[in-house]
């Protein structure tokens, strides 16, 4: 029988190139994303951050089915702006997507179904402020936090939250886009953009080192760029 993985944010980026790369390894794929994934697997079209219909979608998909790794990787950097200038709405549904639909996400899986390993993808901004990143850093820096305190808490299950590092993805495009002079973070990851990886080649690297990941203290944060 196929080993299982359930992966979010499958419609585009490093989730569609996890999807990729453990089905060529023989994994059977479930994936949860906004938009349809463009590949033949099981999988539901879902905003997560409709914290109302998750559970109906994501029971329907998974069953009671064991899984082998559950990647919690659906997740937003926008807006880029000053603090000051983030409207309420615009800090809460960056929450609901980073942090809370993860919760929630976790609650459902954690009732019905046996998880072996939950990789949260998470970022450096977790651990360091940027100028115009209020959002992105302060939900993923909960969303470590959140790994952190599951993992203590559910000992029959492995987490670690995972920086890949920088990936050419629609992330980076829409960095690309934003003005460096306004805001001083940005101006490295505009002299980077043609040096960067895609996400094909970071997933590949997270499957190839998955064994040394499995072997992390359950609850750690972990960059991928200290693999060399």
């Amino acid at each position: 029988m196929k080993k299982k993985v359930l992966i979010t944010g499958t419609s585009s980026g490093l989730g569609l190139n996890l999807c990729d790369v453990f089905v060529r390894n023989n994994y059977e794929v479930y994936g949860i994303s906004r938009s349809p994934t463009p590949r033949s697997i099981n999988s539901e079209v879902i905003d997560i951050s409709q914290h109302e219909r998750m559970e109906q979608v994501l029971l329907s998909l998974t069953g009671t089915h064991n899984f082998e790794y559950v990647f919690l990787n659906a997740g937003t950097l926008k807006p880029i702006k000053k603090a000051r200038d983030i409207t309420m709405e615009e800090f809460y549904k960056s929450f609901r997507i980073n942090v809370i639909a993860s919760k929630q996400i976790l609650d459902i899986l954690l009732e019905n179904n046996r998880i072996k390993n939950v990789i949260a993808i998470s970022s450096g901004a977790a651990n360091k402020a940027y100028d115009g990143w209020l959002n992105y850093c302060v939900s993923k820096a909960a969303l470590k936090q959140l790994v952190s305190c599951y993992a203590l808490e559910n000992k029959g299950t492995h987490f670690i939250s995972l920086a890949p590092g920088v990936i050419k993805t629609k992330m980076q495009d829409y960095l690309l886009e934003q003005d460096p002079v306004r805001f001083s973070s940005l101006e490295k990851f505009h002299k980077l953009y043609d040096q960067l990886p895609g996400p094909d080649i970071v997933a590949s690297q997270i499957f190839d080192n998955l064994e040394f990941l499995n072997n992390l203290e359950s609850g750690a944060f972990f960059d991928l760029r200290e693999i060399k």
